[in-house]
């Protein structure tokens, strides 16, 4: 598997960044980065993030979350802080779960928890009664496990390393079905193979696809989507609106500054693989 910081993960970022920004241009990240100097894009979203921490502090302000703690010192990318504390982070997925929590008393399995913004929002929520967090990162695990204290959350959340068939499959086994997201970097196409695919054929899934991020990422894509068809139903789903003007919050900055502070640092505009039982 792909993990993220992984020298195989940095390598695949920097040749994608390398063909849609040009030599020069990477270059200049680059150097940027070495001297930990923020480029033009990162000065607008601090710049917007400043504001919204002084107005709301580190908890999740609106939306399903309301009230959640956030760490101040997230492990994963600071590129999500606004949307996390605005409640719009990954607005079409948590509108997905919502809606399949509601299809029975079913656990929710988050692969490749991070920091946890889902799994703790679910407990924190009271979306699903029980929640299993899976995340093979050491620095990830400590910041999840942290972040499950600081939301009181530790008797519904169950923190976890690899996902993988057995791991998978005493949960199945206990439960008969789940509500799972998988966001793991690339390694969805080497977890999902058929014989997963089998043990969760009746779990409702969404995952996030990454072909970028893998050797041979959009024929794996492909074979995944025809893969998943003998034991799903399937759609695709994309984030669909920025809607940064809900927010009177932000009604100070420019029209640049406020759609810049809604990007989440993704390489193109992602998808996300929606799976339920046929």
């Amino acid at each position: 598997m792909i993990i993220k910081n992984s020298l195989l993960f940095r390598i695949l970022r920097f040749f994608n960044t390398l063909k849609k920004d040009g030599f020069s241009w990477t270059i200049v990240r680059i150097f940027l980065s070495t001297l930990k100097q923020p480029n033009e894009i990162q000065r607008a979203k601090n710049k917007v993030l400043n504001k919204i921490i002084l107005e709301h502090g580190y908890q999740v302000a609106y939306g399903a979350f309301k009230g959640m703690k956030l760490s101040k010192n997230i492990y994963w990318s600071k590129n999500d802080f606004i949307t996390h504390i605005l409640g719009v982070y990954e607005k079409h997925v948590l509108k997905k779960i919502i809606e399949f929590s509601k299809k029975g008393n079913y656990p929710f399995i988050d692969i490749g928890a991070a920091d946890g913004y889902f799994a703790i929002g679910m407990a924190f929520s009271e979306t699903f009664k029980k929640i299993y967090a899976f995340e093979i990162d050491e620095g990830g695990r400590k910041s999840l496990n942290r972040n499950i204290e600081n939301n009181l959350c530790k008797d519904k959340v169950v923190v976890d390393i690899e996902a993988n068939f057995e791991t998978l499959k005493e949960i199945i086994d206990k439960n008969k079905s789940a509500v799972i997201l998988i966001d793991i970097e690339g390694s969805e196409f080497d977890l999902l193979d058929n014989k997963i695919l089998k043990l969760l054929s009746n779990c409702y899934i969404v995952c996030e696809l990454h072909p970028e991020l893998s050797i041979n990422g959009f024929e794996k894509q492909n074979k995944l989507i025809n893969d998943v068809k003998a034991f799903f139903d399937v759609s695709i789903i994309q984030r669909e609106s920025y809607c940064p003007n809900k927010f009177s919050e932000l009604n100070e900055f420019t029209d640049e500054e406020r759609l810049i502070a809604f990007g989440e640092g993704r390489e193109n505009n992602m998808n996300w693989l929606i799976l339920e039982p046929k």
